[in-house]
């Protein structure tokens, strides 16, 4: 599972109230994670019934039954949306226990809040929020990192509340800050990329309203294994080099390397020190000289299930497609600036007749062109002036052609 996967929400979707347990809070999130943001419909995603118990941190013994508890819990316990929108999260889930299989897919309403976001969404690691152990640090945890740029965010004590799905619990404020909120923000500060300070505000002598203070915490530093230095498995290593890497990358002691290098064969070596890279820039590890001796000893290889396999192909595939996307939206720019200059250019007779053309290319359809307004792209007339100069004048400019200008320069 890549825990360094994103998580994107719209915000109209954190911003709603939401009772749900912790482990249907990471099957949900996990979900999430390995959707691409090219994605125009929900996927059906497969995974292993014993890596998906493993992922939502199920440890009954009967996982199949447990399982299907929770997937049909996420069908039928519809939630709103802006009031208007009732939905349940996931739309299928369907077993296939001849091959250990489980297919689950979003249910398509929340198409809208998941899929294509161009503004108001909020993101965060996967890793991040895996972490926290309450539902409710959880729910917290996205809401305050919804505000985390703007440093602040102030929230009614009853509105939090219904956030968090607890509006008739906790009468006693004393309590609640108690079981939630310090709950919250231990979990919070010590295992996240963020942390949180608050004071409370009182109307009379009853605690009203929570001022959040968020801090970004600061990016931990791995000087132990610079990107400069990264080195290919597919490499040939002599030993000194192979020694420095051990030495310098991973903090292993000379005697340490010695013995590794007298024990294991040198390809298996550079094998194996990708692969702790990876998990150490993950986060996921502390101790990274032990990590890497526990690694060579034990194989880590053999640790890479077909889950893993399946969500790296997806994040591979998504960091593909926003690459692409980046592309496509630099050669919309480039377009859109050849299309100024072009009109900039125009002497009021050029334009005049050119506007003149556009109009009565478009006399049979039921379109309305002012023409004070074609210079301005803002504006109805302005966008539809520069769609016929581009199909006339810029209509061999394309996307190849782009790429082409852009390797070469």
């Amino acid at each position: 599972m890549k825990k360094n996967n994103l998580v994107t929400k719209s915000n109209d979707l954190i911003e709603m109230p939401l009772k749900m347990s912790v482990v249907e809070l990471r099957i949900i999130y996990v979900l999430i994670s390995i959707i691409s943001p090219e994605d125009q419909e929900f996927q059906r995603y497969r995974f292993k019934i014993s890596e998906f118990a493993k992922l939502a941190g199920v440890k009954n013994k009967n996982i199949y039954a447990q399982v299907k508890e929770y997937t049909l819990n996420l069908m039928s316990h519809p939630f709103y949306i802006n009031e208007n929108l009732q939905v349940n999260w996931l739309a299928s889930a369907e077993y296939f226990p001849n091959e250990g299989i489980i297919e689950v897919e979003f249910s398509p309403k929340l198409k809208p809040y998941l899929l294509q976001l161009k503004e108001k969404f909020t993101s965060f690691r996967l890793n991040d929020i895996l972490k926290l152990k309450s539902a409710y640090s959880m729910r917290i945890y996205e809401l305050l990192k919804q505000y985390e740029k703007l440093g602040q965010r102030t929230l009614k004590v009853q509105r939090l509340k219904e956030l968090l799905g607890i509006e008739d619990q906790y009468p006693v404020y004393s309590d609640f800050k108690k079981r939630v909120i310090t709950k919250a923000q231990q979990e919070i500060n010590k295992s996240t990329d963020i942390e949180f300070s608050y004071v409370e505000r009182k109307s009379g002598r009853k605690v009203d309203e929570i001022v959040f203070t968020i801090k970004t915490k600061a990016k931990q530093n791995v000087t132990i294994l610079p990107a400069t230095e990264a080195v290919s498995s597919v490499q040939t290593h002599t030993a000194h080099r192979l020694s420095d890497r051990l030495k310098k990358e991973f903090g292993l002691t000379t005697i340490t390397i010695q013995t590794i290098l007298k024990a294991y064969e040198k390809d298996y070596i550079t094998e194996i020190l990708d692969i702790v890279k990876i998990d150490v820039l993950s986060g996921r590890v502390h101790d990274i000289p032990a990590y890497t001796v526990a690694a060579l000893k034990n194989d880590y290889r053999k640790k890479k299930t077909e889950l893993d396999m399946e969500l790296e192909r997806q994040h591979t595939l998504k960091l593909e497609k926003e690459q692409k996307s980046q592309l496509q939206q630099q050669y919309y720019a480039a377009v859109a600036e050849k299309l100024n200059q072009y009109i900039i250019a125009m002497s009021e007779e050029q334009l005049n007749i050119e506007v003149q053309a556009m109009l009565h290319s478009v006399a049979d359809k039921d379109i309305e062109i002012i023409i004070t307004d074609v210079r301005d792209p803002q504006l109805m007339s302005g966008g539809y002036f520069r769609q016929y100069l581009n199909k006339k004048y810029f209509s061999d400019y394309t996307f190849d052609v782009f790429m082409l200008d852009i390797t070469k320069a």
